[in-house]
């Protein structure tokens, strides 16, 4: 048995055989300035950086343990020139604190730079990071990776990120993107205080899952928005979208506990969505000229759509849960109620749900 002492904590690596299958590398305040690969167990003592001529890649089953110091209580790995880790689904790329369990914001992160290159982050697990990923101009493709208990677990400005099969799990806040680009298939996001905040962004999404977010889903500020095939199920607040631009079709607005989804000066197209069990309204707008078309409204508490505008809704073709025009009026709310708002044109609705409604 081989202990290894670093500011105080110890790490227990075996000796003989299992040792050589697992090599032990300490980092500390170094620049990679050539290509480098981490494999077996890698402790990084305050922070590293891979300068811009270099590629540091991690290979498969690879341990990271950052470890603070006093020059660095949150230890990093800044990334100006290439990352590429590669993990697979029996031997994933783990990072993480000096401890297993460590506390949220036990160590700060990995942190790309201006780096536009093809970054590549594939089959990881990042535990317990201030921002598990911060990205400022750079460009970085996340593969069924696994980030829990952070922070923030994604930070992009000014970046391109594309997501694929990744969670997020347990964090303060999922996603956050400024003036960046973002892609991706089958993202979920669960279980965290703010799922999604995205400000003058591009936002492609296909397969969505936003699940059981404390106060909101996902808040859209000026962006451009495309979700098929999203769930947005047991949040506080679904989903905001403020002003720009979009689309989202084929998705599950379920059991959510305040408003599902609030339209503000924006011009979205609502299609094949379907609301249902929301505790509160089902969709709220206000003004933006959205379209509403060939939607299913079931069972919400409160109204199935609330216009608190001054500009006419077009929501034809959709179910509101039966053909009595007594009460699908009664659960939309528009000048029939209030004169100081516009009115919803909902005739001619369907009568029944419409197909390709999830």
């Amino acid at each position: 048995m081989k202990l290894l002492f670093i500011t105080g904590i110890f790490f227990c690596f075996l000796t003989g055989a299992a040792a050589a299958e697992l090599p032990v590398s300490s980092y500390g305040g170094q620049v990679l300035t050539e290509d480098t690969t981490w494999s077996g167990t890698v402790v990084v003592k305050g922070s590293v950086v891979v300068a811009p001529q270099a590629t540091l890649r991690i290979v498969p089953g690879t341990v990271v343990r950052f470890v603070p110091t006093a020059l660095q209580p949150l230890p990093n790995l800044v990334v100006q020139g290439r990352i590429n880790v590669v993990g697979t689904a029996e031997r994933p790329v783990t990072m993480l604190g000096a401890l297993n369990g460590s506390a949220r914001s036990s160590w700060g992160g990995l942190i790309l730079l201006a780096s536009e290159k093809k970054n590549l982050i594939e089959q990881c697990r990042i535990e317990s990071a201030e921002t598990a990923i911060d990205l400022r101009f750079s460009t970085l493709t996340l593969k069924a990776t696994a980030i829990v208990q952070a922070t923030t677990a994604l930070l992009a400005y000014d970046s391109v990120l594309h997501l694929i099969d990744d969670t997020m799990t347990d964090c303060d806040l999922g996603i956050s993107a400024f003036n960046s680009e973002l892609d991706g298939k089958n993202v979920t996001i669960a279980s965290c205080q703010r799922g999604g905040e995205f400000t003058r962004s591009g936002i492609s999404l296909h397969g969505l899952k936003l699940l059981n977010s404390q106060h909101s889903g996902m808040v859209s500020e000026g962006s451009r928005i495309r979700i098929i095939g999203g769930e947005f199920i047991g949040n506080m607040l679904a989903a905001r979208i403020n002003g720009g631009e979009g689309q989202i079709t084929m998705t599950r607005f379920q059991n959510n506990r305040e408003t599902a989804l609030h339209l503000s000066g924006s011009r979205m197209k609502i299609q094949r969505c379907l609301f249902t069990g929301n505790v509160h309204d089902a969709l709220r707008t206000e003004d933006g000229q959205a379209l509403i078309l060939n939607n299913s409204f079931v069972s919400n508490g409160g109204y199935n759509l609330y216009n608190a505008g001054r500009e006419v809704i077009a929501a034809w073709q959709n179910w509101w849960g039966g053909t009595d025009q007594l009460r699908i009026g009664q659960k939309i709310y528009d000048s029939t109620q209030d004169k100081s708002v516009a009115p919803v044109r909902s005739t001619p609705w369907l009568t029944e749900k419409p197909l390709l409604v999830p």
